[in-house]
């Protein structure tokens, strides 16, 4: 095996091996100093402007690309399996899946999933964090636990929390290739069956809720990743929905000193034949960012987020092996392309330090503007929306 494959191999299952503890750790993150060239600022609380304001429209006013979507191949998975047991504990369900059906995780261990049911209009789709498997090092979470966490977005009791009332899929990560892996490698027992999963997922949460208003699509570290990914199939099994999509920590800026390091480790996985082809900048260049830039190109209906520190010590450090400095002009310059190609419609939020992942979202912020309040008004349109550079 060529040594850089090991090498990106290796940083790749060690960053997000460390950075699946962030998702655990709702108090983990710090308060930030005061802010240059921000916008939207504010004191926390529920938004006033209303709807209709910044961002996109429903899918129902503009066309989207449905056909592009599809022929990532993407959906090859959708439809093909249905839970084999089903627990209820409240409003919350548990799913479980027989393994002999395709979802399963990586090392054989059954893949089970969540829905909280809060009879709301609105839906969150949840993809979790959780490590890394490569040949070069395989340290990942290998079990499913369906039990929804009680942090951040995800935390009901909050009542600052904009999105606590909203129904809940929480999709767990167990398959060790960014929820979107589609290979079996038998001799070192791997299944990287994370396509199956996620699709596994979002069937049963398309029989669950079948038509939501608005639905958010986030994830942190491994799971930020594969909202990148995933904004196709959840476009595709709702395609009326307001769509938005919050990309915590996982923005794919790769090493620009190994171009292809991050591609063969999708190959391994089994998950480059998913790149768009059409994508030419996914394909020619070292990161994977411009596949956001995809989704907004194909849905002008579609609103990105996107969350990182400046000097993220699992991404920067452990990942890319980058010098922190390289790695926050890297930030700024690829989230700028992202910003750049729907500017309504993409926004960043970046803030000072090495934090990785947004953490507490009342304490992580920008000048008095706290990451809970800039989601919210992205969720409610509010004109107030904008960029925040720390």
């Amino acid at each position: 095996m060529r040594l850089g494959i090991m090498t990106m191999g290796c940083a790749l299952s060690c960053a997000l091996w460390l950075g699946a503890c962030s998702d655990d750790d709702s108090d983990g993150s710090h308060e930030n100093d005061a802010s240059e060239n921000t916008a939207g600022g504010g004191a926390a609380g529920r938004s006033a402007a209303g709807r209709g304001g910044a961002g996109g429209a429903t899918a129902s006013a503009a066309k989207v690309d449905r056909a592009a979507f599809e022929a990532t191949g993407l959906n090859k998975y959708l439809g093909k399996a249905k839970p084999a047991e089903t627990q209820t504990e409240g409003d919350e369900a548990h799913y479980f899946f027989d393994e002999a059906d395709g979802p399963v995780c990586i090392r054989g261990e059954r893949f089970a999933m969540a829905t909280r049911d809060r009879g709301a209009d609105d839906l969150m789709i949840y993809l979790q964090g959780g490590g890394s498997c490569t040949t070069a090092l395989c340290r990942a979470t290998e079990t499913a636990n369906p039990q929804i966490p009680a942090y951040g977005v995800l935390n009901r009791d909050d009542t600052d929390n904009p999105v606590a009332d909203w129904n809940v899929v929480f999709s767990p990560y167990c398959d060790g290739s960014l929820h979107f892996g589609d290979s079996d490698i038998p001799d070192q027992n791997r299944k990287h069956h994370g396509l199956r999963n996620v699709s596994a997922a979002l069937d049963v949460a398309r029989d669950k809720f079948p038509n939501p208003r608005r639905a958010l699509l986030t994830g942190a570290s491994a799971g930020g990743y594969a909202t990148i990914w995933m904004t196709s199939l959840v476009r595709l099994i709702y395609p009326d929905a307001e769509l938005f999509v919050f990309n915590d920590a996982g923005i794919a800026i790769s090493n620009p000193a190994s171009p292809d390091g991050f591609r063969d480790v999708l190959g391994e996985w089994g998950a480059q034949q998913f790149i768009p082809e059409d994508c030419d900048d996914c394909r020619s260049t070292p990161h994977l960012t411009a596949w956001m830039s995809w989704n907004l190109k194909h849905d002008p209906t579609l609103t990105q987020s996107m969350f990182s520190s400046y000097e993220d010590s699992v991404i920067a450090g452990t990942f890319l092996m980058l010098d922190p400095q390289i790695f926050k002009q890297e930030l700024l310059d690829q989230t700028a392309k992202v910003v750049d190609s729907a500017p309504d419609r993409a926004k960043r939020f970046l803030v000072e330090g090495t934090q990785h992942t947004a953490g507490n979202i009342h304490t992580t912020a920008v000048g008095e503007l706290p990451i809970a309040q800039w989601l919210e008004q992205m969720i409610e349109r509010d004109e107030a929306w904008d960029n925040q550079l720390q």
